[in-house]
């Protein structure tokens, strides 16, 4: 009994010192200036072959998010490609503002808002693929949503079968000298920051995603004159686009 008292005991305190030690988090001076993420604002238009259409960033994410957020979006296609509209390449990227908490959220959460099914995550590396040739720290999301279509039905191929897309999303978390994976290992990064530096670092919430076209050969519903893409050709396809985009958005002096 009284070895279970102690270990009550000792638990409350370290209860109350972590609590004392996330509050200080709240009492250092305010930052004038966030220190900016190494991820430039600006996606560029062409990416070698690669050409590009921006993408419109919804009302709905603006209204969630704190109005300093920043957005980039775009949309990288081979033109040459016939299956371009699938094998192309989406890059969404959000600008933490001052209010961190309400300027970036787990995407798992806005996902599952829209539609989407995990079938598979991990936290993974891309080998190689910064600009300086180390791994890049990912989470991969292998997903996948139903097709619903004007009349709020569910699409079917010819089979009578619903129809769905799957895609594969990498996200990461780039600061100004900081690249994590985990929502959480940011968080406790900011913590750092603020109680051992004592200054906000900016972060860029980087996505970007694919859809693994060899579905729809599985559906009946793809050209088999053009080639699909597994999950594994998906992952190497994305990573390797990657690796070509980083060096035109990456400040390479961090």
């Amino acid at each position: 009994m009284k070895n279970l008292q102690k270990m009550t005991r000792r638990a409350w305190i370290l209860f109350g010192m972590l609590a004392v030690g996330f509050s200080t988090i709240w009492l250092l001076p305010d930052q004038k200036q966030m220190v900016p993420s190494r991820l430039s604002k600006k996606l560029p238009d062409t990416c070698r072959l690669w050409q590009s259409v921006p993408r419109e960033v919804s009302d709905k994410e603006k209204e969630i998010l704190a109005d300093d957020t920043e957005f980039a979006r775009r949309f990288y296609f081979d033109p040459e490609n016939p299956a371009r509209d699938y094998h192309g390449f989406e890059v969404s990227v959000v600008f933490s503002g001052k209010d961190i908490n309400n300027s970036l959220h787990r995407p798992e959460v806005c996902l599952v808002a829209q539609g989407w099914q995990f079938v598979g995550q991990r936290h993974i590396k891309l080998d190689g693929v910064m600009p300086d040739g180390s791994d890049l720290p990912v989470k991969e999301l292998v997903c996948v949503r139903p097709r619903i279509g004007e009349d709020k039905q569910p699409v079917m191929n010819g089979k009578g079968e619903p129809m769905y897309d799957k895609r594969i999303q990498f996200y990461t978390y780039i600061g100004r000298d900081k690249v994590v994976s985990d929502h959480y290992q940011r968080t406790w990064e900011d913590i750092k920051d603020r109680i051992v530096g004592g200054f906000d670092q900016q972060w860029a919430y980087a996505t970007f995603s694919t859809a693994v076209t060899s579905a729809y050969v599985d559906q009946g519903n793809w050209n088999s004159l053009i080639p699909s893409r597994d999950e594994d050709q998906t992952r190497e396809a994305l990573s390797d686009f990657i690796q070509q985009l980083l060096p035109l958005i990456l400040d390479q002096e961090s």
